[in-house]
């Protein structure tokens, strides 16, 4: 895998932009740590969006748009909105680019739409301190637009549905053929703590730089650079 991950590496795989596709996934599975037993965290990495270096759960991109200078309608010169009359950006470093120098009344003619790290849906201002004033019929296409791709980017519910049962797998670890016990209730540990010692082992429990015993505290013990004796 490092040959690979070298590869990948000359590639630019490793850049940025490629966080969300299936280049830098690939190269972030050549270069995992994680131990061969652990599924989870491999499949975060591909089910899952890249966010400041960490996968969470699946979410489409928020979708940038601004209205352009409309046409008068002929007779009553009401203005005419057809599709063409906006501007849709939906990366956000061309948005930035796009935005760079402009000053805040012009950066207010742009609203955004898009899901929040609950899954709720966004509309508006609500990047430049402002609510949802409401969509105008006119941009209720663009809202459909946005949900039918978001569905297909959440590969209509598949995605989110591996993606938390890796996130499960990963919180709440349990070591193939090792001792597997957690902290009792009110000892100060974690319910998805699994002790990572061999079965059987004499003294205390450990996962980490935690020990505890079968009744009693858990205690910070940070005396083996793994963590794990």
């Amino acid at each position: 895998m490092n040959r690979a991950a070298g590869l990948m590496r000359r590639w630019g795989w490793y850049a940025s932009r490629h966080d969300n596709r299936i280049t830098g996934r690939l190269y972030r599975l050549a270069v995992d740590r994680h131990p061969w037993w652990d599924w989870g965290h491999r499949v975060m990495i591909l089910t899952g969006t890249c966010v400041g270096g960490n996968y969470d759960e699946p979410h489409p991109t928020t979708w940038y748009y601004r209205r352009n200078t409309s046409r008068p309608m002929w007779r009553t010169k009401y203005p005419r909105w057809p599709r063409r009359a906006f501007t849709v950006i939906t990366d956000y470093t061309a948005f930035g680019t796009a935005t760079d120098g402009i000053n805040e009344d012009q950066l207010h003619d742009w609203q955004a739409i898009n899901l929040n790290q609950d899954g709720e849906l966004q509309l508006g201002h609500q990047y430049w301190g402002g609510g949802f004033y409401g969509l105008r019929p006119d941009e209720w296409w663009l809202l459909r637009k946005y949900l039918r791709r978001a569905h297909r980017h959440n590969w209509w519910g598949l995605r989110s549905w591996l993606y938390h049962q890796a996130l499960h797998s990963a919180v709440h670890q349990r070591k193939p053929f090792a001792c597997n016990a957690t902290p009792a209730a009110g000892s100060g540990g974690y319910s998805h703590w699994h002790c990572r010692l061999r079965r059987h082992h004499p003294g205390a429990h450990r996962t980490g730089n935690y020990e505890w015993y079968a009744s009693g505290r858990v205690r910070h013990v940070p005396d083996h650079p793994g963590g794990d004796r």
